[in-house]
């Protein structure tokens, strides 16, 4: 399926340009006040998708340095909060019991300690991009992950949309080990990598070589979301981390893109997890607006963290203050020591 997806100007039965411009916001790594400022000017300035949703993004974590009240404000507001790991360590060499640990166990210090549900952790990026071949797939096959989010994919004329691993990758493996086996029902995200305006590639935003004022920022990322809008429409992905938008010009031009396809009235900015959605169920952009998985209806989700616990707890040879409105843990939680008693994953495990 996810071949005829990729090399036909149709998506099931859908025409071009009923095909709605996804656009993947992402960030990887810690939440914590030094990346609060950024996400409230993204997201909390009245931004919205053409149904009139808040835009939303995706954000892998990683635990250490996360303030988990923080997490939980950004679950509440409607954001997607997937796994980075634990420790943030290369993976290429793990076990698929320490993949379990790593991955597994950052969605249960999420759910623990940032309220969100489990069964809303639907996805993983691996650290530096550093996959771990068939263990990391068979770990989130075993473990009910919905997707990963890790594979960089050169060629993108037209760009990839995301597919399958019911069968053998179709693309070359750009950092390897890369999964070699079937893995039924497990998506791959692909990260289409984009040319700079040198024409250099790169897998992540902030990798690229970066223009040294906003109005050039600007001109690269448009250039490369028109590859995917005048094309075949495949989503179109922002993979940050936000330490890059403590260059002024990086987000002001950052912030002027936006809001320039935001304009269009057939760009939606949403979740790794509703764009999986879409691709199940490809809907016309016409019929959007009643299209359910880009509704914005959270009141299943907790309240805003607005009064946190401070947690004050040893690592490392140091003290850590973990904030939540969650219960205390006794102990920093790690992988393979999480701090939650029911734990299925630091308890029960065999290889």
């Amino acid at each position: 399926m996810f071949l005829f997806l990729m090399h036909t100007n149709k998506i099931g039965d859908l025409p071009v340009e009923q095909v709605p411009q996804i656009v993947l916001l992402t960030f990887d790594d810690s939440v914590n006040d030094l990346n609060k400022g950024l996400y409230q000017d993204l997201f909390e300035r009245g931004r919205t998708n053409p149904n009139g949703c808040p835009i939303a993004a995706t954000f892998y974590v990683s635990h250490e340095w996360t303030d988990y009240s923080q997490v939980q404000n950004l679950y509440s507001d409607g954001h997607e909060l997937a796994s980075h790991t634990v420790s943030h360590s290369f993976g290429e060499q793990f076990s698929q019991k320490k993949w379990t640990r790593e991955v597994a166990g950052q969605r249960e210090i999420l759910a623990a300690y940032g309220g969100v549900k489990m069964e809303d952790v639907r996805g993983m990026r691996a650290p530096f991009l550093s996959v771990g071949g068939n263990k990391m797939f068979k770990m989130l096959y075993d473990s009910n992950f919905t997707y990963d989010s890790s594979m960089p994919i050169y060629e993108n004329k037209p760009p990839s949309w995301p597919y399958t691993l019911d069968y053998k990758l179709f693309h070359d493996c750009m950092i390897p080990p890369c999964p070699t086996r079937s893995y039924p029902g497990v998506w791959e995200v692909p990260m289409v990598m984009w040319q700079d305006l040198n024409g250099g590639r790169c897998s992540m935003g902030d990798a690229c070589s970066n223009p040294p004022d906003a109005d050039g920022v600007y001109k690269m990322l448009l250039k490369n979301f028109e590859r995917h809008y005048t094309t075949n429409r495949a989503p179109f992905g922002l993979f940050y981390h936000a330490a890059w938008f403590t260059q002024p010009h990086h987000k002001e031009g950052f912030i002027n893109f936006i809001d320039t396809v935001l304009a269009m009235k057939d760009v939606w900015f949403i979740t790794n997890w509703q764009a999986i959605q879409w691709v199940r169920d490809p809907t016309p952009s016409s019929r959007l607006n009643s299209f359910q998985p880009f509704q914005c209806n959270y009141s299943d989700r907790p309240k805003r963290c607005n009064n946190p616990k401070v947690c004050n707890l040893w690592h490392k040879s140091g003290v850590r203050y973990m904030r939540t409105c969650q219960p205390c843990p006794d102990i920093y939680p790690w992988t393979g020591n999480t701090g939650i008693r029911s734990s299925r994953i630091d308890n029960d495990i065999e290889d």
